[in-house]
């Protein structure tokens, strides 16, 4: 594997894109962090999957900073599964508006889903069930010879084939139409809010339905597997309206599903746990010696070496990195982040001059990415920041609390376990976020 290892910096760049491992890209670059990172919420999620009779449903919550890896995660747990179950993973990002995502939207994706996989698989649904459902879809709608037309031109777009409205264009039709127009959103909402009831039997029917047409063909399959990725890019408020509000509406689907969620609405101050019972936390990389004495925490070393073996298994650091403590800098500024580490390393690329990284380079990519995060912090976000770097996110109040909700949204505060027995949760902030000048300035302030 060290000769695929990228040894010019075009290659760097390109070896640590940021989106997740997939595919043989997981063999090749994957690195096992569970010395350095709880693996618990990973190895809960496969155990409670693994517990589960055929066909018995199971609504499963993931949670974890954007870019920590969870992604990756899913696509392991996808690999690991994929003779048991039919798996299905689906990008939210994709399928819904993610600003204004909503619980009815995601029974249309997976009619949406659901009914692709059985055309691929060549399996027909009970024509019974087919008609009551195109009827509710018909009723929704109030199709008129006019919206006819709008099916038949989403048809055409998505490429979904037939000639008749089925199930499967006519949810296509309705997910275009919410992520369309305002007004044509508000619409279908309303439509599918009164509609809802027959919406939910129906669609619990077809995946009954579907679960005895796969039986037959796979006798030994434990299912359908629906893996909601990107869900955690919500905002917090809409995270709280899915899987607070919302809840039982999630949990009532007859498949398993796991749904990715921001790591915000675990603070909200609401029990999600009356629903979906243990949420599945997935900790930063510990790169600190955590002690709630000290503001400023030293360096793991066990954890800052596991960070430059993830580099490490993707570039040949020996050639493109100056000396190792410019690669040792970069990873400190990762706080343990996987995503800001492969950002960091590909504007380090962008910056160098010569055919190696140096610190002048590292240091100019710490600067362009706290610059970022120096426009968008609010101004009274400092002192809690402050307070956090202080005492590792205890005690605060209920103000302090939901601005960290924002925080912990936007990475400007990261969330660790300790790695003993207790699996303790703690908060320190990003350490470009400890380089602004706003943030130096409030420190001494106080």
């Amino acid at each position: 594997m060290v000769s695929e290892r990228a040894t010019t910096l075009k290659q760097a760049f390109q070896v640590c894109e940021l989106g997740a491992l997939t595919g043989t890209a997981i063999d090749r670059y994957y690195v096992d962090l569970s010395a350095v990172r709880s693996a618990q919420s990973i190895a809960s999620v496969s155990k409670r999957i693994d517990y589960l009779d055929p066909g018995q449903p199971a609504a499963i919550l993931f949670t974890g900073h954007r870019g920590c890896g969870k992604s990756t995660e899913l696509q392991r747990i996808k690999r690991r599964w994929e003779l048991a179950y039919n798996v299905i993973y689906i990008k939210a990002t994709d399928e819904l508006d993610i600003n204004d995502a909503d619980y009815k939207d995601i029974y249309l994706v997976i009619v949406k889903y659901l009914t692709q996989a059985l055309q691929s698989w060549g399996l027909a649904s009970d024509p019974a069930l087919v008609s009551a459902f195109e009827d509710w879809f018909k009723d929704i709608t109030q199709e008129t010879e006019r919206t006819r037309e709008a099916a038949v031109s989403v048809e055409s777009k998505a490429g979904v084939g037939g000639g008749i409205p089925n199930l499967l264009t006519m949810s296509v039709n309705l997910l275009a139409q919410i992520k369309g127009s305002e007004k044509r959103k508000r619409l279908i909402r309303e439509s599918l809010q009164q509609g809802f009831s027959r919406l939910q039997e129906h669609t619990n029917a077809l995946l009954a339905d579907a679960f005895e047409k796969l039986k037959q063909k796979q006798p030994n399959t434990k299912g359908f597997l629906f893996i909601f990725d990107n869900l955690d890019r919500v905002p917090p408020q809409v995270g709280e309206h899915l899987f607070l509000k919302y809840a039982n509406q999630l949990a009532e689907l007859h498949c398993t599903v796991i749904y990715t969620v921001p790591i915000s609405v675990i603070y909200s101050g609401n029990n999600y746990a009356n629903v979906f019972g243990d949420l599945n936390v997935m900790p930063m990389v510990n790169i600190y010696q955590f002690d709630r004495n000290q503001a400023e925490l030293a360096h793991n070393p066990d954890g800052l070496t596991a960070m430059v073996t993830l580099i490490d298994k993707r570039i040949d650091t020996e050639r493109l990195f100056e000396t190792p403590d410019v690669l040792l800098k970069l990873v400190r500024l990762s706080g343990g982040h996987v995503r800001q580490l492969m950002q960091l390393i590909r504007t380090a690329c962008l910056n160098a001059q010569g055919g190696q990284i140096s610190a002048t380079d590292v240091e100019r990519a710490a600067a362009k990415e706290q610059n970022h995060f120096e426009r968008f912090i609010p101004s009274d976000h400092y002192p809690v920041l402050v307070d956090i770097y202080r005492n590792k996110g205890v005690q605060l109040d209920p103000a302090a609390q939901a601005m960290m909700q924002s925080m912990l949204f936007n990475i400007t505060v990261l969330e660790y376990e300790k790695l003993d027995d207790d699996l303790q949760a703690w908060k320190y902030i990003n350490p470009l976020v400890r380089r602004t000048n706003a943030f130096r300035e409030a420190l001494r302030a106080q």
